[in-house]
């Protein structure tokens, strides 16, 4: 972040909507009673069946093979170390031919179903919602239908009504996986991707990338809030309280900002926040010292609040020293009243 600061598939979208079934109390991640995948929340149902399919192939194979492995040793194994082979038979052709094309047959249909299923992830169905994914180095930004607002580290759904979403990534490869829908699609710099769903039960989910993308691969999630359409009208994703904007800005520093800048001083990926702003002799908040690079000289500057705005809107003006050669995302959009936010935040951060 700041551097130098800081499947049933398409068929069943379509007429879903006004009877999919709805539980709001059902545990959003629960497994099921093979222990094996989240509970479904979209219709992309064939995901399963495809998935146990090649679980049920696994085992049937495992156990033939360990049988006939077991039965050979204890059947065929030798009595006494000069026992002569049992048989000189190097092969056989029909049976190799059976354990080539069964295989081969099962292996086709495991190709068939997938390759099915990945084309109806992106066989979006008329009438879906048109959002856009943003992913970076660390993090999401969402866009919405017709809204000028945009969340980050958080979207907001609408239950039964099928989503569609634009992947795009401002840096390196990313991947936009959400276990409990049973989407993934890989977010590749320099072209657009696109991959749908609909969700079928209220509830909040989880957002990964799937592809490891640098350092902080780990950190880089977002929560997914599936709500019915009376909260979905009231626009959460544009909740906001000018009366306490550093609340807002911590959020903000959360989704944000956290994978590349602590607030203790340990260095991550760029500097921490710790010392932006201070407290003098008389208890009042105001700006520290730092060590900046601007046009490659070295200066030392008093951190103010044009400063924090800049190093948002455009890193590479003032880069911090110790942290030149680092990359930081520009965020030129983000909304005037989350950069104050965020600046009240650091401010709360002196003296500690």
């Amino acid at each position: 972040m700041f551097v130098n600061l800081f499947q049933d598939p398409v068929n069943a979208a379509q007429g879903v909507a006004e009877s999919v079934p709805q539980n709001p109390h059902a545990p959003a991640q629960t497994i099921d009673a093979w222990g094996q995948l989240p509970k479904l929340a979209s219709t992309f149902g064939d995901v399963d069946g495809l998935f146990y399919f090649t679980y049920a192939v696994c085992i049937f194979f495992f156990v033939l093979i360990f049988a006939a492995l077991l039965y050979s040793v204890i059947k065929w194994h030798r009595k006494t170390y000069d026992q002569p082979a049992a048989s000189n038979v190097t092969h056989n052709t029909p049976l190799e031919v059976v354990w080539t094309v069964i295989p081969l047959i099962i292996v086709m249909v495991m190709f068939a179903w997938g390759f099915k299923g990945s084309l109806d992830m992106t066989n979006v169905p008329h009438g879906a919602r048109q959002y856009k994914a943003t992913a970076k180095q660390w993090n999401w930004t969402f866009s919405y239908p017709n809204d000028p607002v945009q969340s980050y580290g958080e979207l907001w759904l609408e239950v039964g009504k099928p989503a569609s979403f634009l992947l795009e990534s401002t840096d390196v490869l990313h991947a936009f996986y959400m276990p409990s829908m049973r989407v993934k699609r890989d977010v590749v710099p320099g072209r657009y991707q696109k991959v749908w769903f609909q969700p079928i039960e209220k509830g909040e989910y989880h957002l990964f990338c799937a592809e490891y993308c640098g350092d902080d691969h780990s950190k880089m999630y977002a929560k997914v809030h599936v709500v019915d359409a009376v909260e979905y009208a009231k626009r959460p994703w544009d909740q906001w309280d000018d009366n306490n904007p550093a609340k807002g800005g911590e959020s903000r520093y959360k989704a944000l900002c956290s994978s590349c800048h602590s607030l203790d001083g340990t260095p991550l990926t760029g500097p921490s926040w710790k010392g932006l702003f201070v407290k003098d002799a008389s208890g009042a908040i105001v700006g520290g010292q730092r060590d900046v690079f601007v046009g490659g000289v070295k200066e030392t500057i008093t951190v103010d609040d044009a400063y924090i705005i800049e190093s948002i809107k455009n890193p590479e003006a003032k880069k911090a020293a110790g942290h030149e050669k680092n990359a930081m995302t520009a965020f030129p959009n983000l909304p005037d009243r989350e950069i104050h936010g965020i600046i009240e935040f650091m401010k709360t951060l002196a003296g500690k």
